[in-house]
């Protein structure tokens, strides 16, 4: 089972994007740095990231152990965050990226 961790929009404008997803879907920030804003909202997270510095948007799916990553032998672009999460992004069919990510317990700590 696939469980979503989260879906990783990309703006122009983080401070601006935050507040209309506070706003508008009463999200609450759970985790700040400067190239990215992680919101709760209800049921899941959305991650406010900023255009320049990231290239693609994606859907993530959270993996319970770290030995359940795709790796680069899968194709995957695996990254070490500076959240201390890794994930490993596949493109599916169309093009579209998909980010399995992975926590360690002090990850889950500070941003659920």
């Amino acid at each position: 089972m696939s469980i979503v961790d989260h879906i990783a929009i990309r703006v122009d404008d983080l401070e601006e994007s935050e507040e209309w997803y506070c706003k508008n879907l009463n999200a609450e920030v759970s985790y700040r740095e400067h190239k990215y804003i992680r919101l709760k909202v209800d049921n899941t997270y959305i991650a406010l990231i900023s255009k320049e510095h990231y290239p693609w948007p994606h859907v993530g799916f959270l993996v319970e152990n770290k030995e359940d990553l795709p790796t680069t032998e899968d194709g995957a672009i695996v990254t070490q965050h500076r959240d201390g999460t890794v994930g490993a992004y596949l493109k599916d069919p169309s093009g579209n990226y998909i980010e399995y990510i992975w926590y360690s317990d002090e990850c889950k700590d500070r941003l659920m």
